[in-house]
């Protein structure tokens, strides 16, 4: 296996697009935690923060950003035939979005791998052919536990509850309001959204607003004061203690990590 190159936490403006009609000459796979489109077939395929897409070979390739920011992280990489066959018994399918409940692991994983990618060490081809390898089997299993949560009765109504949380982050929740909304205790809600995300629902709803936080951060020159209320927080002590324990970095320090290199980075891809 080759991996001619990869890229972690890419941000781009709202006009990214990417197209390639010929393909890019290898195989391409994109994790990207905010909104986009795809077009697939000949027909525009929404997809919701958090999708996978792996381009085969040759496939057509037009993609981008739906609304706002633009971000991802992928490899271009190539396959010998006996490799393509390995990955392909995990049941990972090409050329279709796939939406995750969290991509975070895979997302640490390209991190660890772009760290890798671009260091001296002696065995660096070997552990990056062992990272891609867990990479794919990761995927393998997310979409097995999807498969599994799906099943539930009340899948489609929490899924559009969750949909909400992510699209207005800054809005204020109870358990109780949304528990009534499906009709549930606040217990077996709880209980229930867990079981189907992998996450708790106060946990989603944290996660929703530093997300927005990022975007916010690494797009504007608002105050973090400002910032922490347009995410919904009362406080920005509170938006900040979030921040650190979430994100590993306080927002001053992700504003300085992400916001010079947001116009340079867009180029590379």
């Amino acid at each position: 296996m080759t991996i001619s190159t990869l890229g972690y936490h890419f941000q781009h403006e709202s006009t990214f697009t990417i197209h390639r009609p010929n393909g890019s000459g290898d195989y391409v796979l994109l994790i990207i935690p905010s909104a986009s489109f795809f077009i697939l077939n000949g027909k525009r395929v929404l997809a919701e923060p958090n999708s996978v897409l792996i381009y085969r070979k040759g496939t057509p390739q037009l993609y981008g950003a739906t609304d706002g920011i633009f971000i991802n992280h992928w490899i271009h990489f190539d396959l010998s035939d006996e490799e393509l066959r390995e990955l392909e018994v995990l049941n990972v399918p090409f050329d279709t979005v796939l939406s995750f409940h969290d991509i975070t692991p895979f997302a640490q994983i390209v991190k660890n791998m772009s760290i890798e990618k671009y260091s001296v060490n002696p065995h660096k081809e070997k552990t990056l052919s062992l990272l891609f390898k867990l990479l794919y089997l990761k995927l393998s299993e997310g979409l097995q536990a999807l498969s599994q949560s799906r099943s539930s009765p009340y899948y489609e109504k929490m899924s559009r509850i969750r949909s909400r949380i992510y699209r207005k982050p800054n809005q204020s929740r109870s358990i109780a309001s949304l528990a009534q909304e499906v009709m549930l205790s606040e217990s077996y809600f709880q209980h229930l959204y867990k079981q189907i995300f992998g996450i708790s629902v106060i946990s989603d709803i944290i996660a929703a607003r530093i997300e927005y936080g990022k975007y916010l951060l690494a797009n504007t020159d608002n105050s973090v004061a400002d910032i922490a209320t347009q995410c919904g927080y009362s406080n920005d002590v509170h938006f900040m203690r979030q921040f650190k324990a979430t994100a590993g970095v306080t927002p001053s320090q992700y504003r300085k990590q992400f916001r010079i290199p947001f116009k340079s980075a867009s180029t590379i891809f």
